[in-house]
């Protein structure tokens, strides 16, 4: 089968690999599409490194081939189905306390991390999840980052009619966007990109902001009679980011820094005893759980979530690291390695 495997920062090859066999605990299947995704980007760039050599890839979908004798599911071959490529040991302190996002062991290499940059995957059953109805396996490869945004805002505990700032309109801020109004939110969302504020808008967004012509703090606080906004996920590592989101939230609001600061990282931009006397909530999200992948999955197949204009663009393994350079620029959405 093929793989695209990192040898190192920004050496990748295309190499020919054994197929997996099948074993009687699990799962074997062909992987058709994959995202690209920040993880992908920076193990390319050299910033962040699990170990090489190492096959990346945690955005998959594909088709089930074979089922193990002893894998005890429901699933039969030609299923559509999306991949939970993050490896979760089960039995970890956090595995076992409910923040299996958190497991100690997901990136070691006697297990085999990643790997949805191949041609086919063998998996746990747990690793599968059923894909439903009509969506296709390209929109069901956006199953992870969807399921990402839904931890993310679970952790800031949005409620019906709260008001939401969403900070970047690139895919992550998108898919941000259309979660928190399926949580019933009104959602603001600010980027100095007018094509992804445009593409935001006609994604649901009650409310598009520039920061380049507009304040934003003015803007959050005529729209909310003065108090600022319920909650704040920072999507963007720009440093004016995570400014704007401290100015704009309200007393007693919640912020979440979702995204990773992989050159220069920042201080928090608010005193301490504002923090403090105000009541604000500051948190980070990593990853996802098992319930927040299936609720993804679920909410896809649903149609409440659309995926469709966020992919850019489909290259083969010939043009991957075309691809990862592509995923990279802000004039890109997402980008899906295609295995059809």
């Amino acid at each position: 089968m093929k793989s695209a495997v990192l040898e190192d920062a920004k050496k990748i090859a295309i190499k020919e690999l054994p197929k997996p066999e099948l074993q009687s605990h699990k799962i074997l299947v062909r992987v058709k599409y994959c995202g690209i995704c920040t993880l992908e980007q920076r193990l390319y760039r050299g910033d962040m490194k699990i170990f090489y050599p190492i096959v990346p890839g945690h955005e998959a979908a594909g088709e089930v081939v074979e089922i193990g004798e002893k894998s005890g599911t429901a699933f039969k071959p030609g299923d559509k189905v999306a991949l939970d490529m993050v490896y979760r040991c089960n039995v970890c302190y956090h595995c076992r306390t409910g923040q299996s996002n958190l497991c100690e062991h997901r990136f070691n290499r006697s297990i085999t991390p990643l790997g949805g940059f191949s041609e086919y995957v063998l998996v746990r059953p747990s690793q599968v999840h059923l894909i439903e109805g009509d969506l296709s396996l390209k929109e069901a490869a956006f199953t992870e980052p969807v399921a990402c945004c839904i931890r993310s805002l679970k952790k800031i505990d949005i409620k019906i009619a709260e008001d939401v700032l969403i900070v970047g309109a690139g895919p992550m801020g998108l898919m941000h966007l259309q979660v928190a109004r399926t949580m019933g939110a009104r959602v603001f969302i600010s980027d100095i990109n007018d094509e992804r504020l445009e593409m935001a808008a006609e994604l649901g967004a009650d409310r598009v902001i520039n920061p380049s012509s507009e304040d934003v703090e003015k803007e959050l606080k005529m729209a909310t009679g003065g108090r600022g906004v319920d909650a704040c996920v920072v999507t963007s590592p720009a440093i004016p980011a995570l400014s704007s989101a401290f100015a704009s939230i309200k007393k007693g609001g919640r912020v979440n820094i979702y995204t990773a600061y992989m050159q220069e990282k920042p201080e928090l931009p608010i005193d301490l005893n504002t923090l403090h006397r105000s009541e604000i909530l500051v948190t980070g999200t990593e990853g996802r759980t098992e319930i927040d992948f299936q609720q993804s999955a679920r909410l896809l197949s649903f149609g409440r979530i659309n995926v469709k204009p966020l992919i850019s663009k489909i290259v083969g393994f010939d043009d991957i690291e075309e691809g990862i350079v592509a995923a990279s620029s802000p004039d890109t959405q997402r980008v899906l390695l295609g295995m059809e």
